[in-house]
């Protein structure tokens, strides 16, 4: 079976996909030396009308309806090492071409960075430790204001691959945990062990709130100001999620008015974070950039999930992270 690379950011395929895992991969197939992109397609049309599968990841090139026609008419399924295949997937499962996705491999380490920053803000860390310099009494009272991890109630908005992951996690410790998710039936959240409530309950009853929806038109700005307003004294907010989703100006001004309140952001609307954000200036708001998600090592394991699905799927056997044009419905 022919198989391609095919990336407009060849260092992101080369980081994914090292020399060892490229290995694994030839020896399940005929594997094209060159990474490919739109540009050069032309140039290798001779290999690409005959190729049945792509391998990519972050920087995957999107081809409309007509070029996959064109470059790739016996292509089969398309590999993607990486999570959200919504910018690439439609024009290749509308052509019946497969798509299979590493969202599941991508949501290990996401759900991983989202469980301790909830056992650590529950304790107080973020604010503590932001203080402690200064002063040691003051960041040791503004750490026993915080409930700790027994009793803990914590609310999951969005209930998906990342999120159930998280809930999972959060059966290690003795906290009560709420989920909204309008696509979560009932029999789903007590299999994860969580209670299902709207989303101003949420804010109102729990401790720490973290946001797993999906990325979608329609839930921007979701988390606004009478939702942020809810929030506990001590609540802590976390976003490992789309920064789009929060309306900025509300959040900093719901830390401003509670200063004990904590935002824990790992992505904004705007991505370097402009100076001018309002959450910029609020010493409540600890931001990171951008890396909950697959990063050093981490990346393998999204390529590793892909190859693994690629025997199975190339022996005939039952595979586990196809996606449908359904799908790309609710998914992130």
């Amino acid at each position: 079976m022919k198989i391609a690379l095919l990336s407009e950011e060849p260092q992101n395929l080369q980081r994914v996909f090292p020399e060892e895992l490229r290995e694994r991969l030839a020896a399940l197939g005929e594997l094209y030396g060159p990474v490919l992109s739109k540009a050069t397609l032309e140039k290798h049309k001779r290999f690409t009308c005959d190729c049945e599968a792509i391998f990519s990841t972050w920087g995957m090139a999107p081809l409309s309806t007509q070029e996959i026609q064109t470059y790739f008419p016996n292509l089969r399924a398309v590999f993607y090492a990486a999570g959200t295949v919504q910018y690439f997937a439609r024009p290749f499962l509308e052509r019946g071409v497969e798509v299979f996705s590493a969202w599941q491999a991508n949501a290990v380490p996401v759900a991983e960075f989202t469980f301790a920053q909830i056992v650590l803000a529950a304790k107080g860390y973020f604010q503590s430790a932001g203080r402690c310099k200064k002063g040691y009494w003051s960041a040791q009272h503004m750490a026993q204001r915080h409930p700790g991890n027994y009793r803990l109630q914590v609310g999951i908005v969005g209930v998906g691959s990342i999120g159930s992951l998280v809930c999972e996690r959060l059966k290690t410790i003795d906290c009560e945990a709420l989920a909204y998710d309008p696509y979560l039936s009932e029999e789903r959240a007590r299999a994860l062990g969580v209670r299902l409530v709207s989303l101003p309950e949420l804010f109102s009853s729990c401790d720490v709130i973290s946001n797993h929806l999906a990325n979608k038109e329609e839930l921007a700005g979701i988390f606004h100001y009478e939702l942020f307003s809810r929030m506990k004294p001590n609540a802590t907010f976390i976003n490992t999620g789309r920064g789009r989703q929060v309306v900025e100006k509300d959040l900093a001004r719901a830390l401003r008015e509670e200063p004990g309140r904590a935002a824990l952001l790992d992505v904004l609307t705007k991505e370097p974070y402009a100076p001018w954000n309002p959450l910029m200036r609020r010493k409540n708001a600890f931001l990171t950039p951008h890396i909950a998600g697959s990063m050093g090592r981490e990346v393998w394991r999204m390529a590793e999930y892909m190859i693994e699905e690629f025997g199975r799927w190339s022996a005939g056997g039952q595979t586990h992270y196809g996606v449908t044009l359904q799908m790309l419905e609710t998914m992130a």
